[in-house]
């Protein structure tokens, strides 16, 4: 049910000594309260401050990580996510490279490149990052790294899900990331084929508050007790390969048709709605996505559904409208040009900021395959599927300026008023 406690560390607003003892007491008593409550997380895990303009000084960020990789290995913390921010103007030179360098440095490292926030977009950072991501693919033989590599638009603070995390504030923090799908799945079992969607959906409300509720409480308590922030929740339907808990799969189920299939982009808004209702119900404090995310390499049955061809990235950015994180964890051909890449996270990047929604770019370059191949990763945390091609882009688009916003359509109305 959580599939992790993401705990910010305020680097530089504390000496390291207060945070590592604030540390290691919210770890041990997180721990002991949500075992006694048998909601065992199955990772912790570590998210720093996005580092700007200052971190053109490698030896900083450096410093820092080696400090962040010893503290987890000593606390038993297996993922730290550094976030880098691309959206302010300056130079981002030394900062593109310290990233290409540190993300084999550090096998723990996910990496949080900031693109876009809430109100504006830096259309050259996408180039910057998409090139970041070709070269990164190129450092091993099956392109795995970029597994730890994500481009974010408008993803708040203390969101507890990797790579789009970024701790703020000057107090250690922590905020939950849930695996709510087994309680959507199990809603569905019970209800059997086809059932009414307004039967599923207000059916899914009544459980699924009743269980963000308690997992709130138990943030509420750790926080009272250790002296930390308790940012809230993330009651997002995420993915895991064990070839159960797929999101894809319960799509299907209540579609009747591939996932992909029109309809898909209804039955996301359904359970996107039933989330926010939910949270609303429970009073749970929410932080992050709370949507449905469509994890390709994380979810079984949408990878079987990629390799068949039955969903291609056409759907996977419209269901982007509506879902969760945008286009995550899609293998995409070795030979992909960066200009593609930041064409896709630029389309990703503008919905965000149209939308009003947190978004995420996750793609994988796999080295010496082609769309239509297939992926072998053979790991017990990723599904292997079809590599996706992307449509053919030879231009880089540029703007005159650092940053580019864009009024929302939802303005239009107003506009003459």
């Amino acid at each position: 049910m959580i599939r992790s406690v993401t705990v910010g560390i305020p680097v530089g607003a504390k000496s390291p000594a207060e945070l590592e003892e604030g540390a290691k007491g919210l770890i041990a008593t997180a721990r002991e309260i949500l075992g006694d409550a048998n909601m065992v997380p199955r990772t912790i895990r570590y998210t720093l401050p996005a580092v700007g303009l200052e971190g053109e000084n490698e030896g900083t960020v450096l410093s820092t990580l080696r400090w962040i990789d010893n503290l987890a290995a000593e606390t038993d913390v297996r993922w730290f996510c550094l976030p880098f921010d691309f959206v302010e103007e300056g130079p981002r030179r030394q900062r593109l490279s310290t990233a290409l360098d540190i993300i084999t440095r550090f096998p723990r490292l996910f990496m949080n490149l900031i693109v876009a926030d809430e109100y504006k977009m830096s259309v050259s950072a996408v180039n910057d990052v998409a090139s970041l991501v070709t070269r990164i693919a190129r450092k091993s033989n099956n392109g795995f790294d970029n597994f730890r590599v994500g481009a974010s638009c408008g993803v708040p603070a203390n969101s507890p899900f990797f790579p789009f995390s970024r701790h703020e504030g000057d107090e250690i923090a922590f905020s939950f990331a849930l695996e709510t799908t087994g309680i959507a799945l199990s809603v569905v079992q019970e209800l059997g084929v086809a059932p009414p969607i307004n039967v599923f959906r207000d059916r899914l409300v009544e459980r699924l508050s009743e269980a963000l509720g308690e997992i709130n409480q138990l943030g509420l308590q750790i926080a009272e007790r250790t002296g930390t922030v308790y940012k809230g929740l993330d009651a997002s339907f995420a993915p895991f390969p064990d070839g159960e808990m797929s999101v894809a799969a319960l799509i299907e189920h209540l579609l009747g048709a591939p996932v992909g299939s029109h309809g898909s982009v209804f039955i996301t808004g359904v359970l996107t709605d039933a989330i926010r209702a939910s949270l609303r119900a429970s009073g749970a404090l929410s932080v992050g996505f709370n949507g449905v995310m469509y994890s390709l390499m994380e979810d079984n049955t949408l990878a079987a559904a990629n390799s068949r061809r039955n969903i291609n990235m056409d759907a996977l950015v419209s269901l982007s409208a509506v879902c969760g994180c945008g286009v995550d964890m899609v293998p995409v051909s070795g030979n992909s040009f960066p200009e593609e890449i930041a064409g896709l996270t630029l389309d990703i990047a503008q919905m965000a900021l149209s939308l009003h929604k947190p978004l995420g770019v996750r793609v994988l370059p796999i080295p010496n395959k082609s769309p239509n191949e297939f992926t072998e990763f053979n790991l017990d945390f990723l599904c292997d599927s079809r590599v996706v091609g992307l449509q053919a882009h030879d231009r880089s688009l540029a703007t005159s300026t650092p940053s580019l916003g864009l009024l929302s359509p939802r303005f239009s109305d107003s506009l003459n008023s």
